[in-house]
């Protein structure tokens, strides 16, 4: 370990960590791990850890990446019971992190961090954040300040719902799929579900044989690729545990085929001509008796300029006989009968939204101010998030963001993101204890030649071909949540800085 900075308070930053979810979680371990920091401080705004594996609880929830590869590489885990883990498999596993690493001491449940501001004098992030129950929730008064070193930002995208305003007319129950009510019967009642993509292919199998009619509102059909789905029989659970390096080649595997994967995003190349062969007879041969559905259920773009998606149920979900397909856009819903522009209507008892998130509010409802007091959230607002892999810019020193804008992986693991970005941090922090220093901070230039080399790889991406919907896109049609390249080459690229791209003092 590096040798302290004497600049600190007892040699070692004073850190806050904004989220317990995967990525906050990640860099709380690795702070013990790699430079024996334990001066951190965790504002979980829910009652445990686990993020979206906390939260999600709708029917079907399950991760879409193979479990031994969705894991932590400093915590394997051999007991993973399929190959695609489901909600509370994943959350009792993080659950399990932090507790052997002891994180729970450092966590502030029910603590919502409101704003972080920069102290150009202090050189400090000053943190202001409230508890989050019924007596106190949103009251200035109760706010509460800590001054931290060094911040990092976990909070993840998929924390916000996006529910259009078309929709919120409705009068009888309604539920995102990010926030489900298990008090809310279904059997027997005429449901809508507004959406078509991955929560939505994962609800709909799941509740089809209790409703009475499912009406499924679909703006545009997705690309869905076969499922392989099995159980690990217990021999495999007892040789990945006794025999780690066994797991270890196993996991490579599965990094390997999706690293393969991330030429589908090149139109024309034999990848990308595969995947749409694939799914052309995957969606045949499960829709074969139903033409007209189909039609309906094919895409009328390029693969991979959307989201694809895994799935060995949802075909068959839709062809069951009280599963009815729409696909013209909603015009309005008065009380609880909803109308499209066809000109039809369906008078419905519950209303299912799975309509995804407000992925670029980024760190909303948080504020940054950051050096000079400026608004950082609302120059990419205005402007476009312009971030170094995804994990520092210049408008704020001694921050670090996870899963920032342009570091999410289109094909393959977030988690292996998340530890690369974590040990761009982890080495940042070692450089400031290297140098006796209190501020890094990226220089612009550095941001520019990245962004502008990032910006160009991505006009070679089926991504930026065609004008599909993606919520990988802004408004403005840029792709600010996507990183460009293969995973290999974020690590490569993060796992060594060129500290002259910095500002170290």
């Amino acid at each position: 370990m590096s040798s302290p900075t004497k600049s600190w308070s007892n040699g070692m930053p004073k850190i806050g960590i904004i989220g317990g979810g995967m990525s906050g979680l990640c860099a709380a371990v690795r702070l013990q791990q790699k430079l024996g920091i334990t001066s951190f401080t965790i504002f979980e705004k829910n009652a445990d850890v686990g993020g979206v594996w906390l939260t999600h609880t709708y029917p079907g929830c399950e991760v879409d990446i193979p479990g031994h590869f969705y894991s932590y590489s400093f915590e394997p885990n051999s007991n993973w019971s399929v190959n695609y883990p489901p909600q509370h498999e994943i959350l009792e596993y993080l659950r399990s992190v932090t507790g052997k690493h002891r994180i729970y001491d450092h966590i502030k449940f029910q603590h919502e961090v409101k704003t972080m501001t920069w102290n150009d004098d202090l050189k400090k992030w000053i943190l202001e954040y409230a508890e989050v129950d019924a007596s106190s929730v949103g009251a200035d008064s109760d706010l509460k300040t800590q001054m931290f070193d060094i911040v990092i930002m976990a909070l993840g995208g998929l924390r916000i719902p996006c529910i259009p305003n078309e929709l919120k007319g409705f009068t009888g129950p309604t539920m995102h799929t990010a926030e489900w009510n298990h008090e809310i019967e279904l059997k027997n009642k005429k449901v809508a579900v507004i959406g078509s993509g991955a929560s939505a292919i994962q609800v709909i199998p799941n509740i089809v044989n209790d409703v009475q009619t499912l009406h499924c509102y679909q703006r545009k059909a997705a690309y869905v690729i076969p499922r392989t789905q099995f159980s690990f029989p217990n021999f495999v659970k007892f040789f990945f545990f006794y025999i780690p390096f066994i797991m270890w080649l196993y996991r490579c595997l599965i990094f390997m085929l999706h690293e393969i994967f991330h030429s589908a995003f090149d139109r024309g190349s034999l990848m990308h001509r595969l995947m749409c062969r694939i799914t052309k007879n995957y969606r045949e041969r499960e829709l074969k008796a139903h033409k007209d559905l189909s039609d309906d259920l094919t895409p009328k773009y390029s693969f991979g300029c959307k989201r694809a998606l895994i799935s060995d149920e949802y075909y068959a979900a839709m062809t069951q006989p009280n599963v009815h397909l729409h696909m013209s856009h909603i015009d309005k819903i008065v009380g609880q009968t909803i109308y499209t522009k066809d000109g039809t209507k369906e008078e419905i008892d519950i209303l299912i939204l799975a309509t995804g998130y407000n992925v670029y509010d980024y760190f909303s409802p948080l504020k940054v101010f950051g050096k000079h007091g400026q608004n950082a959230l609302q120059t990419w607002f205005d402007n476009e998030p312009r971030c170094y892999y995804g994990t520092v810019f210049n408008a704020a020193p001694n921050a670090f963001v996870l899963l920032g804008p342009n570091s999410a992986p289109s094909h393959t693991s977030v988690i292996f993101t998340i530890e690369c970005q974590v040990d761009f941090m982890i080495n940042a922090v070692r450089e400031m204890m290297r140098r006796h220093a209190t501020v890094m901070n990226v220089k612009t230039s550095a941001v520019d030649e990245f962004m502008d080399k990032l910006r160009a790889d991505m006009t070679k991406k089926v991504w930026y071909e065609e004008d599909c919907g993606s919520w990988w896109a802004n408004s403005r049609g840029a792709i600010v949540s996507l990183w460009s390249d293969y995973a290999i080459t974020f690590w490569r690229q993060t796992r060594t800085i060129d500290w002259s791209k910095f500002e170290i003092n």
